[in-house]
């Protein structure tokens, strides 16, 4: 029985080593893997002989297609069909359960509960900040829904859509005062003020990619797709983050999606790159739509390295990105720089970490009035630098910790609106809900660049403690100037993920 069993494991792997994908990317001629074919075939006349002789026989796995994936997965359970994750460039939202027609269906929830102590106070030609409560109140929300659909036409043709419906609640600061003594501004000088901005709910088309293989070396993938540009760590989507919310870097510091086309070539293993064209630079900060503002491009990449791809899982990379963003005129580009690296030395534990350095030409704004104090600027070239560091650990089956700090040095105040430097820590229990259901099989998904699972399941409870060095922190009602300022502010969420 030993020995059946031991030919038959012999010949799964020679099987799956023989898929086309795997021996290009291992470097196997044809020769070699003529010559293992033949193995099989006298792996297979072996257990023949031994059924023959009245041991009962393992069957050995049939070769694979083409494309197919070859990352290990559990076994399936009597009844079921098993599941194949295509993890694409494009790194769509959700988890794949439904499937019709061919087309895969997934999808996910979003709500939370929230109280701020301070909001933070942006001017508006920056965009806004993050506001999921008034300060000093509790407040409960549903925040996001989102809805995707995929399908595989073939090996070398895919495509999927998804669309999200999103509560945004932001808040940014306008100038008042001078003269007018408007909303309790004295009348010697300027004030910010708070909009009375109520929350929105807004259906977005959040993705979509038609992609095509060419059969060039490896395998080029051609996208014509909206997508997650793959910088760092941190994603839009709070389902695919071990936080409850994202870094200043995220927020302000770098682009995150692209409407485009996007190109990806995996040299190696260890060596893969992407390349894009895009309408402009697209953040949640200021909720620009993905149509272009003006009449060039923006172009970026990715080098990826990734040395230790199982035990001791690391990759590290640097990209960049370069464009007009004004719609005034075509000739001021803003460009960025990015450093990141995700590394998790064992099962358990996984770190992550972004550094960011970017600038823009011809940059004008307003004057900032109090509690800040600034004047305004006219076509100056503007520079900010940014870092976060994560790490988590997972204490137990269904519980784990995530701790990050963010900075961000918006050293010429055009990203925040404000010249400061921001720092943030940032503590987030995750409980593993799901797990706690005997037998559930595992989503089969990862957090980007990892080996960590994302479950059906999580429930984040997050602390976040911000600081700044000017006091752009305020307590302020809407509509009021706000006359003094704090340079710090508390944050808790407690936020649930529902992925289907």
């Amino acid at each position: 029985m030993r020995a059946v069993i031991t030919t038959a494991i012999l010949a799964c792997v020679l099987a799956v080593a023989l898929s086309p994908s795997v021996a290009r990317a291992q470097g196997i001629s044809e020769a070699e893997a003529q010559a293992l074919r033949e193995e099989i075939r006298r792996l297979n006349e072996r257990l023949n002989r031994l059924e023959q002789a009245g041991q009962p026989r393992v069957a050995p796995m049939a070769q694979p297609p083409a494309g197919a994936l070859t990352a290990q997965q559990p076994a399936p359970v009597p009844g079921e069909r098993e599941i194949n994750l295509r993890e694409g460039l494009l790194q769509t939202v959700g988890l794949p359960k439904l499937e019709v027609g061919g087309a895969r269906f997934t999808g996910f929830v979003v709500g939370s509960a929230n109280f701020n102590s301070h909001a933070q106070i942006v001017p508006e030609f920056a965009g806004g900040s993050q506001a999921m409560s008034e300060p000093g109140s509790l407040n409960f929300r549903f925040d996001k829904f989102g809805l995707g659909v995929t399908k595989t036409f073939a090996d070398w043709l895919s495509a999927g859509a998804a669309v999200e419906i999103e509560s945004h609640s932001d808040k940014h600061s306008h100038l008042i005062g001078r003269g007018i003594g408007t909303m309790g501004c004295p009348t010697a000088f300027s004030c910010e003020r708070f909009g009375a901005e109520t929350p929105t709910a807004e259906a977005t088309l959040d993705k979509f990619n038609l992609t095509a293989i060419a059969p060039i070396g490896n395998g080029l993938a051609i996208s014509l797709a909206r997508f997650d540009l793959p910088f760092g760590f941190e994603r839009h989507d709070e389902v695919l983050n071990p936080t409850a919310t994202t870094s200043e870097v995220f927020q302000f510091g770098r682009p995150q999606r692209g409407t485009g086309f996007n190109f990806a070539y995996q040299f190696a293993p260890w060596l893969d790159a992407q390349t894009w064209v895009v309408n402009r630079w697209e953040n949640e900060t200021t909720h620009d739509p993905f149509d272009d503002n003006n009449k060039d491009k923006t172009y970026g990449g990715r080098i990826g390295f990734t040395p230790f791809a199982r035990d001791g899982l690391l990759n590290f990379g640097i990209g960049a990105s370069w464009g007009p963003e004004q719609a005034s005129n075509s000739h001021s580009p803003r460009w960025v720089i990015d450093l990141d690296a995700v590394w998790q030395p064992t099962r358990r534990l996984m770190f992550a970490g972004e550094l960011v350095y970017g600038g823009e030409k011809d940059v004008t704004t307003r004057e900032v009035g109090v509690p800040v104090g600034e004047p305004s600027r006219d076509r100056q070239d503007r520079n900010w630098l940014g870092f976060y560091v994560l790490g988590y650990y997972e204490m137990a089956k269904w519980l784990g910790l995530t701790a990050r700090y963010g900075y961000f040095n918006d050293m010429d105040g055009s990203r925040t609106g404000v010249e400061q430097e921001l720092h943030s820590l940032t503590l987030a229990p995750v409980l593993h809900l799901s797990r706690l259901i005997p037998d559930l099989k595992p989503t089969g998904v990862f957090f980007t660049r990892s080996q960590v699972p994302i479950d059906w399941v999580n429930v984040k409870l997050e602390y976040r403690l911000n600081y700044s060095t000017r006091n752009v922190f305020s307590d302020s009602k809407p509509n009021a100037a706000i006359l003094e300022g704090s340079d710090t502010s508390h944050q808790v969420q407690l936020q649930v993920n529902v992925n289907f």
